[in-house]
């Protein structure tokens, strides 16, 4: 699909950070969750969010839609830039960009009926009358998968699988403009994840739907994403297209994710290198590359300078001073 010149949802240097408590001294402690997180997502595509835990692709996705605040930088909705205070531009931004949360059952209110769950968005943002709720609710049921008797029933009544495609029926109901998918697979049996992640193919190209996807499932990322953007710590460390990141990834963090994906061969399931030592704490992060700890090829220098984001090639971005293709030129193993 030709891209636009402007991206639909855009971030410049993005920062939340949560308050936790006052130390000894009286000062101020923070969490600095996003880090400093510029991210551009065209109309048409899927930009996936990867991660471990922790690494802060979820708070990030939340910042998107306005349920965690942005301490700094800037967001934006078709080249606009968006503000909770001014409340025309900030309703335009929630009604055009909706979320799939990762638990499906928790997500949905158990007081209320599906026709109800899918029809409040209708409802607050005024966008069809009480005589039309019923008939966009019965057809968003139709278009994921469900029969249209499921209206009057429960969340409880329904499987995992089932109430996650309620989630994407209520998130499709305002006709929004994007989608941000936070881990909407992680809660569900295996055997229904490829289903998931075809109906949101599908609905994609029905809708003309773009999505950000956070997720820390590779495999599911290399099948739905077009772009890839890898975090760690609350930074983005690296990003490209996705076929470029999974064949010549440049981050050691990005090459230990993808040896985590499981692989098939010769009769047996094996699966690739893990990363080593836990992930440090945002509240007191390492010094110079966050990574460095963890880095099977760090040197002095990873210890004591942040590396500078910078292009390998047109659309592939690294923050490291070393990257893969160097360190394999200079003779040495990642």
């Amino acid at each position: 699909m030709p891209r636009s010149n402007t991206p639909i949802l855009s971030t410049s240097e993005l920062s939340v950070r949560f308050a936790l408590r006052k130390t000894w001294l009286g000062n101020n402690q923070y969490l600095h969750a996003v880090q400093k997180v510029s991210i551009q997502l065209f109309e048409g595509e899927t930009l996936a969010i990867v991660g471990e835990s922790g690494s802060g692709k979820t708070s990030f996705a939340r910042a998107l839609i306005g349920l965690n605040a942005v301490w700094q930088g800037e967001l934006k909705y078709q080249g606009q830039t968006i503000d909770p205070l001014q409340n025309q531009a900030f309703s335009e931004l929630r009604r055009n960009v909706q979320m799939v949360f990762q638990d499906p059952f928790g997500s949905l209110d158990p007081r209320l009926s599906v026709q109800e769950i899918i029809a409040e968005p209708l409802q607050i943002h005024g966008t069809h009358s009480k005589a039309l709720q019923k008939t966009r609710v019965a057809d968003l049921l139709t278009q994921v998968g469900l029969p249209v008797e499921a209206a009057n029933r429960y969340p409880h009544q329904f499987s995992g699988g089932q109430r996650q495609r309620i989630a994407i029926a209520r998130a499709l109901a305002p006709q929004p403009k994007v989608i941000i998918a936070d881990e909407p697979l992680s809660a569900l049996d295996v055997s229904i994840q490829s289903q998931v992640m075809n109906l949101m193919k599908s609905l994609q190209t029905t809708h003309g739907l773009s999505y950000i996807l956070v997720s820390h499932d590779m495999a599911a990322v290399h099948h739905l994403a077009d772009r890839v953007a890898v975090m760690y710590l609350g930074r983005v460390i690296e990003s490209a297209p996705v076929d470029q990141l999974f064949e010549s990834p440049a981050h050691p963090y990005t090459l230990a994710l993808l040896q985590s994906v499981p692989k098939i061969g010769k009769g047996k399931r094996t699966v690739g290198g893990s990363l080593k030592g836990d992930q440090p704490s945002p509240i007191n992060p390492p010094k110079g590359c966050t990574f460095h700890p963890r880095c099977p090829v760090a040197q002095e220098k990873c210890k004591l300078e942040v590396p500078i984001d910078r292009n390998l090639s047109t659309e592939h971005r690294i923050a490291c001073h070393f990257p893969i293709q160097v360190v394999r030129s200079a003779g040495a193993t990642v």
